[in-house]
C-alpha cells in the first residue's frame, strides 16, 4: 500500500523585497530610477463587476467582470545623499515628487514594481499624487504618493544588467 505524498511546506514571502522604479527618460529610451526610502508598497487591483443574472440562471445570480482598476500606495521617508550642507535629493523621490505635484497629463509617470528575490512584478502608467506630511521634532520627514493606474497593468520580469 502506498501513502499519499505530502506537499512541500509552503514558505511565506517577506514583504521587504519590494522595489519601485519610475521612468525618468522617454518611452523610446527609458531610464529607470529606483524610488528609495520606501516603507510601504501596496498594489491593489479592483474588479468592476456587472450583474448579468437572467431568467435562465434558475434563481442564481451571475456576474461578469467588465473592467479592472489598479493603484499603488507608497509611503516612505524623504531622504538625500551627500553632506548636510550640500544635500543631493534622491533622484527617484525628486522625479516622483515633480510628477506628483503636477496636474493633468504632466502627472503621469511610467512605473514598475517587482520583488528583488525573484524579479517578478508589474508595470504600467499611473497618475502620481505626492503629499508630504509633517512630523514631530524628533521625527523624520515622511511622504506618501498614491499612484492611480491609467490603463493596463502588465506583468513584468526584471532582468538585471550583466556585468562584464
Amino acid at each position: 500500500m502506498t501513502t499519499p505524498t505530502q506537499p512541500a511546506p509552503l514558505k511565506k514571502r517577506a514583504v521587504r523585497f519590494q522595489r519601485l522604479e519610475i521612468n525618468t527618460g522617454t518611452d523610446e529610451a527609458p531610464t529607470w530610477v529606483p524610488v528609495r526610502g520606501l516603507t510601504t508598497v501596496e498594489l491593489q487591483i479592483s474588479p468592476e463587476e456587472v450583474d448579468v443574472s437572467d431568467f435562465d440562471s434558475d434563481g442564481w445570480s451571475d456576474s461578469l467582470t467588465t473592467f479592472r482598476s489598479w493603484n499603488v500606495n507608497i509611503e516612505g521617508w524623504e531622504g538625500f545623499t551627500g553632506p548636510d550642507d550640500e544635500p543631493v535629493e534622491d533622484p527617484g523621490q525628486a522625479a516622483l515628487k515633480a510628477k506628483g505635484l503636477s496636474t493633468g497629463s504632466d502627472a503621469y509617470v511610467n512605473v514598475r514594481m517587482y520583488r528583488t528575490d525573484n524579479n517578478k512584478g508589474y508595470q504600467g502608467r499611473a497618475s502620481a499624487n505626492w503629499s508630504g506630511t509633517g512630523g514631530g521634532v524628533k521625527g523624520v520627514v515622511p511622504f506618501n504618493c498614491p499612484l492611480t493606474g491609467s490603463g493596463a497593468l502588465t506583468p513584468f520580469t526584471y532582468t538585471p544588467p550583466t556585468t562584464p
